[in-house]
């Protein structure tokens, strides 16, 4: 969660706008999500995005910094929490990160009667 919001930093500039929010979803499941207002990504590039080392531009890579794993990272341990990542982007527009993990991987605070908004 940490590197999406590290990406959505790195990748966004100065005074604009970046929302990071969760959700329950209605089947119990939870939805965290980074929606950024950066340059966004060309569609051919997201396939591949979450691949080791793979970078949509290799320029970038100087001026960020950055190996190319997070997001190959973000995608294995996704997986290891049995959650999916979706990757939504409009060049010049900016891009969406989301996990969606199941019920089965989640605690909800009001059943452990401690009642914590989700929302931040």
């Amino acid at each position: 969660m940490f590197n999406l919001i590290g990406n959505a930093i790195r990748y966004t500039p100065a005074q604009q706008r970046i929302d990071v929010c969760t959700a329950y979803q209605p089947d119990g499941g939870v939805l965290f999500s980074v929606k950024d207002t950066g340059p966004g990504i060309a569609p051919e590039h997201i396939p591949r995005l979450t691949e080791r080392f793979y970078r949509v531009d290799r320029s970038r890579s100087r001026d960020t910094g950055g190996t190319g794993l997070g997001l190959a990272i973000v995608k294995h341990v996704t997986q290891r929490h049995s959650a999916e990542l979706h990757i939504d982007s409009v060049p010049g527009k900016g891009s969406t990160f989301s996990i969606v993990f199941p019920a089965s991987r989640v605690r909800r605070a009001l059943a452990l009667g401690n009642p914590v908004p989700i929302d931040f």
